[in-house]
């Protein structure tokens, strides 16, 4: 007597090529490397391209000097210096163009007058001065280091607004076109990157 059952069918092991292969496991996940060390120094710059960097900024300074002789105002203040330093020699650099150099320093300025003006000429008001011409350079994309030295110069020094805005306006204008200059003739890099 056959009796059926109702077990499934047992399914029969597959033999030959047809067989399913071993499914490759996932490469393991790869140790994570050390840290690769700092290096200690940058690498130091052709002697030719600081030649021409250090041979710019003294030409800049110069014309400041020279435009500043001949119509008896003083354009060769030390925040400038450092921005042409900065201007000839990293020309790529943000805190190079025109837009940091021309609004941080007006900005900077006016942060100096206002702060000197409602607090007083000390110390502490300079470093407030500095502190707040940072914040506000940087809420307007402006960063401009030497800058925030102009702050300090003018709570100190408390010039007269009037003796002391336009040739700061004049002396930052001549180191952007000298720094413009001198990238055309191909004495510094490209300069701007860009001019707003």
């Amino acid at each position: 007597m056959n009796r059926s059952t109702n077990r499934p069918p047992v399914a029969s092991r597959p033999t030959g090529t047809n067989a399913p292969q071993a499914v490759p496991r996932p490469p393991a996940a790869p140790a994570p490397a050390a840290a690769a060390p700092a290096t200690t120094a940058p690498s130091a710059p052709a002697l030719r391209a600081s030649a021409l960097s250090a041979l710019t900024t003294t030409v800049a300074l110069l014309v400041l000097v020279t435009l500043g002789r001949a119509s008896g105002v003083l354009l060769l203040i030390a925040p400038l210096a450092a921005t042409a330093m900065i201007v000839c020699g990293s020309p790529a650099l943000p805190p190079a163009q025109p837009r940091g150099v021309l609004l941080g320093q007006g900005v900077s300025a006016m942060a100096g007058l206002t702060a000197g003006a409602l607090l007083g000429r000390s110390l502490w008001v300079a470093a407030l001065a500095a502190g707040l011409s940072a914040g506000l350079m940087g809420l307007l994309r402006a960063v401009h280091a030497p800058a925030a030295a102009t702050a300090v110069l003018v709570v100190v020094q408390h010039p007269a607004p009037v003796r002391f805005l336009p040739p700061l306006v004049l002396g930052s204008v001549l180191i952007v076109l000298v720094g413009a200059a001198a990238s055309r003739l191909g004495a510094i890099g490209r300069y701007p990157a860009r001019w707003w």
